[in-house]
């Protein structure tokens, strides 16, 4: 999901070290923010040496204004016991089938903690997103008195990206936040009345129960949700080490690189919502064109939905190639699976579709072709759109995977997102980005995102720049 600029309440973080605690951002809300049922569980930071370890290997990386973090906390979630299952709660998490189910609704509970870092309070101005690879460890069942419920205890344990405004100090930044205890019933909480058909704890325009994770917030005036409905979870956030003076592998990507003498560019832009004049993802794709053309490109097709630009440097020869699609169509898939295949740079800029638009598995669904990315082929993706870092960060880095690169960073570098990224803004940040790195400039990736940084101004998308930790340290 791509965001159009949309207005939020501003709630201020107290200073120091620390973000405000739980009872600070519950001032000046709703009474059922300071209740004690949504502070029944206090989630403390530290974990016990045997915490499960990451999916995921961390690394360095860099952004502008954004930081990555390590973070862990244990939490509960309310099951709703089978009347099927007969055996003891205790025990439910050794039937294989319970606790498949169980653990597809602790995945749910927790993607509401990408609402909950954008739009509750405290997160607004300094907001955030979890990984999509994160560890999760259930801990244990417990039967609630009188009730068909269990709790279901477990460990999380994650590499996130917020706002570098959070980590005052530079140290450890102490976070609260709530989820829902029954992820299979919030959604329904939100609606005052049984016959209402306004949800009034989301999104006015996104207000259906797919889209309800990404922005529920039961902090907004009238939401009817409880804090006995909610768990309140407390944590630190550990920041990790940026990158310094890396650069791209520019002797690969001008070299031959599979592509002889041209630096091959494949630029996929997205609609909004159609082909007529206005679409904001038309506007990008036209503006892209003309601010290139601005910066030296050439022209060589310019079609109402295909567009061709080169630029010479040296011997070499950069060629763009545009187009502009219906992300949510087979084209598109098929572009997106060729380009990715071929290209020395890949970008896409438009919706991201809750991460399913450029899902490995959706592109060879819907494009009948195997996404095999080149092995020994250097390669940049740029993921313009919303929170891409959660959606499209390691599933491709896996493509990239081979016995001689275990963690698939040495020939792939990504460009993503921590939060929506701005249609406003969103050809300023492709042309910049592509005149950093096709116009034989050699800037190091510090720089690029740094430019990109002033390219987003205020509409920042908290843009970041993954597995440059292996990647020269000159411009070779």
């Amino acid at each position: 999901m791509k965001k159009n600029l949309f207005t939020a309440i501003i709630f201020v973080l107290a200073g120091g070290a620390y973000a405000a605690d739980f009872n600070d951002l519950a001032v000046s809300v709703s009474s059922l923010k300071a209740s004690a049922e949504a502070q029944d569980v206090s989630i403390t930071p530290g974990l016990p040496p045997a915490f499960a370890s990451l999916n995921q290997a961390p690394s360095r990386w860099y952004g502008s204004d954004s930081r990555q973090a390590r973070m862990q906390f244990s939490a509960y979630m309310l099951y709703k016991v089978p009347a099927k299952y007969t055996g003891p709660v205790s025990q439910i998490l050794s039937d294989p089938s319970q606790k498949e189910k169980i653990s597809e609704l602790i995945d749910l509970q927790l993607q509401h903690m990408y609402g909950a870092f954008t739009t509750h309070p405290g997160f607004v101005d300094n907001p955030g997103i979890p990984s999509g690879d994160y560890k999760v460890n259930i801990t244990g069942a417990e039967k609630i008195a009188n009730e068909n419920y269990a709790k279901i205890f477990y460990t999380y344990d994650d590499i996130v990206v917020f706002s570098k405004k959070l980590f005052r100090g530079g140290g450890a930044t102490r976070v609260n936040f709530v989820l829902p205890k029954d992820p299979v019933t919030i959604y329904k909480k939100g609606f005052a009345s049984p016959g209402s058909r306004k949800n009034l704890c989301t999104d006015e325009h996104y207000n259906s129960e797919g889209d309800f994770w990404y922005f529920w917030n039961p902090y907004q005036e009238g939401c009817p949700i409880g804090g006995e409905d909610l768990v309140a979870v407390k944590t630190d956030l550990t920041p990790m080490q940026m990158t310094k003076n890396t650069y791209p592998e520019y002797a690969k990507l001008y070299g031959d690189n599979g592509a002889g003498d041209e630096l091959k560019v494949t630029f996929l832009v997205g609609i909004d919502e159609s082909f007529q004049s206005g679409d904001l993802g038309k506007v990008t794709f036209n503006n892209a064109f003309a601010q290139l053309k601005a910066a030296g490109f050439t022209a060589t097709v310019n079609e109402p939905r295909r567009k061709r630009l080169s630029f010479h440097f040296g011997s070499k020869r950069a060629a763009v190639e545009m187009l502009l699609l219906d992300p949510d169509s087979a084209e598109f898939a098929r572009e997106a699976v060729r380009g990715m295949k071929t290209a020395d740079i890949f970008l896409y800029d438009g919706h991201s579709g809750l991460g399913g638009y450029l899902s490995p598995d959706r592109l060879e669904s819907d494009s009948g072709e195997t996404l095999a990315l080149p092995q020994k082929k250097y390669q940049i993706f740029i993921f313009q759109g919303c929170s891409t870092y959660a959606y499209y960060n390691t599933p491709f880095f896996k493509l990239k995977r081979n016995p001689s690169d275990p963690k698939g960073t040495r020939n792939l570098d990504i460009f993503t997102t921590g939060i929506g990224a701005a249609f406003e803004v969103g050809a300023k940040v492709d042309v910049s980005l592509l005149t950093s790195l096709a116009m034989g400039q050699r800037p190091s990736w510090q720089t690029v995102i740094d430019r990109v940084g002033a390219a987003e101004g205020a509409d920042t998308a908290l843009s970041h720049i993954n597995g440059d930790e292996d990647n020269p340290r000159t411009p070779n």
